[in-house]
């Protein structure tokens, strides 16, 4: 995609498609919390940089639609670089991304888990194959690094900021990974990625958001 989903379409490019989660402790929810709040009308703009190209900026805007989709219920979001539309969903307190990518098929992502304690873990499973190796099994490992922490990004601070960092492994290989940040009631402020899969060429990104409102 771009961003947050961006970033996630591209680990997806190579590997994943998630649908099975292990469960792990968990802290008692809370219901005020909201890392991706989904009102008509709130937008995220971000600058997105894809390994040593110059910085895009990309603007994503909550529609007034919504969509099913295995069984969960996306809202719509439109794109300012006409992409294709992205979708994310919120049930309780497990955040999810879906979407469509060339060859690869179209997956959803449960990304965020924002009642896990710090050092917790979830895991999602993919079937893919790697060219010129064959069929694989991916696991990307999402882990709590931190909570409640304080972030700046592009000169603004940002409160209450959650950080899940993700592992791609394959067999006993790992793959690289990422780090995310995404604030409460704000969404994604923050994105790295960093992939090295073997007989292929490194990828690295980043994005960072510049400005949003929230309706």
């Amino acid at each position: 995609m771009k961003l947050s989903f961006l970033s996630f379409c591209l680990i997806a490019s190579f590997v994943f498609l998630f649908t099975k989660c292990k469960k792990d402790d968990t802290t008692p929810p809370t219901t005020t919390t909201n890392y991706s709040p989904l009102t008509t009308g709130s937008n995220w703009t971000y600058n997105y940089a894809e390994g040593g190209a110059s910085p895009a900026t990309i603007k994503l805007t909550v529609t007034d639609k919504d969509t099913s989709i295995n069984g969960k219920t996306y809202k719509v979001l439109s794109s300012s670089d006409n992409s294709g539309d992205n979708y994310l969903a919120k049930i309780d307190s497990n955040y999810y991304r879906f979407t469509s990518f060339p060859s690869i098929g179209s997956f959803d992502e449960l990304y965020l888990k924002d009642n896990r304690i710090v050092n917790s873990t979830w895991t999602n499973s993919v079937p893919f194959t790697l060219p010129g190796a064959g069929d694989y099994n991916a696991d990307l490992v999402y882990t709590v690094k931190e909570t409640g922490i304080s972030r700046t990004v592009n000169g603004k601070e940002y409160k209450d900021v959650i950080h899940i960092g993700v592992a791609v492994n394959v067999v006993s290989l790992n793959f690289g990974g990422g780090d995310f940040y995404y604030a409460n009631n704000v969404g994604m402020i923050e994105s790295s990625i960093s992939l090295s899969p073997p007989g292929q060429s490194s990828y690295t990104s980043s994005e960072q958001l510049v400005s949003y409102e929230i309706k």
